[in-house]
Order: structure tokens, then sequence, then C-alpha cells
């Protein structure tokens, strides 16, 4: 959770009578105000960056405006393994709270093809989005979509956008990971990993804590993978070509950086806490056998957490990896005992 406030010096003996005062106030206020209430461009272009197609950038911020708040993303990611990319489309549910013309969100290396909105009366009459015009500012790590007509406040809208991306190379975002078998055989997987601000090199969003959403998530893969996400898998379609698309349960109200999904082809196994919980490690055939103790241990210490701390674990399941011969990855391994969840991973 993030504060704002002004930093004082304690130590100074204000000086000054009540007229100086409002003067001061009057030269301080426009300095640290964020934005107009409005929310629209100014006539000054050159009061804002430029964008990458040298078009001025409607905001010169850090971080995002809060006058459009996500309460919903629906997102589909289809990884390919072998060309080591994905194409992916989501739709936001978003809620105004001022008037604006124009979006900020999150992207960082993402190639943005398309991107619409609709209004509540656009969607209950059927009617077809309307076209954004998008705009980048990689220096914030930032795209605005510019909206034809500004939005009008207290009404919800949906924004569609298509996008892809290469996976990272890093170990941040969406990336590529690696492991190699007993027969010296290089198996490639593709793994999030959000935290702090890693979101946005996956999919474009708010993605700072404050914005909290559900999201409900689908990812398209080959037969010889399994997909993981936060929550339990709800059920898996058959496509052409051989391929499965598996959607998850909607997640509970959370930040970005904890959406975590995965593509591989690790093999499982579950057992089941005293209080009900589902607990799975995941592994290479290769590892499997090492497995068993993760999984007792695990069992031992989340039911220990659950009635020492007397804070009841608030998901059907959670997921760990194990890499390794003795490194467990644990996905989001928050404390419990401060009152922090981890979204489980979960098949």
């Amino acid at each position: 959770m993030f504060h704002y406030s002004a930093m004082v010096n304690s130590r100074r003996t204000p000086k000054f009578n009540i007229h100086t005062g409002f003067y001061c106030l009057a030269a301080i206020l426009p300095q640290i105000s964020i934005c107009s209430p409005s929310y629209h461009f100014t006539e000054d272009p050159g009061a804002f960056p430029v964008a990458a197609n040298g078009e001025p950038f409607p905001w010169q911020e850090l971080r995002l405006p809060n006058v459009v708040i996500p309460l919903h993303y629906d997102l589909f990611v289809h990884p390919n393994l072998t060309s080591l990319d994905f194409v992916a489309s989501e739709k936001i549910e978003l809620l105004v709270s001022n008037a604006t013309q124009f979006i900020i969100l999150h992207s960082k290396d993402l190639e943005i093809m398309n991107a619409t909105l609709q209004s509540e009366e656009d969607s209950r009459y059927m009617k077809p989005g309307r076209e954004l015009k998008v705009l980048s500012y990689p220096p914030h790590q930032q795209i605005a979509l510019l909206v034809p007509e500004k939005l009008i406040p207290h009404l919800k809208y949906c924004v569609a956008i298509d996008f892809q991306a290469k996976l990272a190379d890093g170990f941040e975002g969406f990336y590529k990971s690696t492991y190699r078998t007993v027969g010296g055989e290089t198996r490639i997987l593709a793994v999030t990993d959000f935290e702090p601000t890693q979101a946005r090199m996956a999919f474009p969003c708010f993605d700072e804590p404050l914005f909290k959403a559900n999201f409900s998530i689908k990812i398209r893969r080959e037969s010889g993978h399994i997909a993981l996400s936060n929550m339990p898998k709800v059920k898996t379609i058959e496509l052409e070509g051989g391929l499965l698309e598996d959607h998850f349960e909607t997640t509970v109200k959370m930040s970005t950086c904890l959406v975590a999904y995965i593509v591989c082809d690790f093999h499982s196994v579950s057992g089941t806490t005293s209080s009900g919980v589902k607990v799975s490690i995941y592994a290479s055939r290769d590892k499997w056998n090492q497995t068993h103790y993760a999984l007792q241990a695990s069992l031992k210490l989340l039911d220990f957490y659950e009635k020492y701390f007397d804070i009841n674990y608030p998901l059907p399941k959670l997921g760990m990896f194990k890499f390794h011969i003795i490194v467990i990855f644990f996905i989001f391994a928050h404390r419990t005992c401060f009152g922090f969840f981890p979204p489980s991973l979960s098949m």
C-alpha cells in the first residue's frame, strides 16, 4: 500500500504571516498537482513528453493517473515454445471516476496490434468496439489509448487489446526457461515472474499495487504440455491442429504482480492438508521421485502455520515447482504470518 504525503522540516519555525502563507500555497499547489480534474490535453503540446512516433504523449508522470480503475481482466495467452514468442489478447473492464480523453497503461516490449473501446451501451446493443489510437512512451514503459470522445464518469467501459511479443531472455515478465534431461536433451518452458513491476512485460496493464482487479485467464498449449495458473482449471477445450485451451477460475481481487502462469511438460504429485487445501509439487520427469519429501514437508508446514497464526489459507490450491535436487521454487512465497496470502499456481 502506498501513501502520498508531504515532507516537512519540523525544525523550522513558521515566520510568515497569513498573507504570505496564502501566497506560498498559491505558488506551490500547482507544482504538486498530478493532473487537472478533467484529464484532457492542454493547449500547450510542449507540456508533455514526446511519444515514440513523435506526437505529444498525454501523460508526464511516472505513476499512472487514478482516473480510470481496472475491475476485471480477461486474459488469453498462447506461447509458442518452438519460435519462443507468444500472441495474446485481453479485455479490461474499467470504471471511470473522472472525465478523460485517454487511458494510460503500462506496457514494455509488447507489440500492440489493435485496441478497441466499448461502452456499456455499446455492449448492451452489441455494437462493435471503436478503434483507439495507441501512443507509446518507452522511458516510462507506458502506452496511451486515445479515445474519440471523453469517457463519462461513473460508467464502465471495456478495452480490448491484441498484442504479441518474444518470450523474455532474462528472469522477468513472461520468459523462456530451460532444463536438461538425464539424456542431455534441453527442454523449454514458459514461466512468469511479475514481481515487483514486470507484469507489463506480459500484458498491457495497470502495473501498480494500488490497481487491484480480478483475473480470468485462458492459456492455449500443445497436448504435450500442461498449463498452470493462479486458480484451478475449469475446463479444457480441444482445438484444431491438436491444440488445447485451458480455462481457469477467476482469481480473487489482487495486484498484477501476483498473476502467474506457466506452460511446461512437468509432472506433479499432490496431497491435501487437514483443512482441505490441495498442495501440488511440480517437477521434470527426471526429478519426480524427489518430490514426495517436498510434498510431505509442505503439507506439514501449511498445517502448522494455519494453526500457529490462526489464518486459514484462503484459496483451494497451492502449487510449487522443483527444478533441481534441493531447490524448490515457491510461487508467491509471501509470508502468511503478516496477513499476505499467495495466490496458488494450480492446474
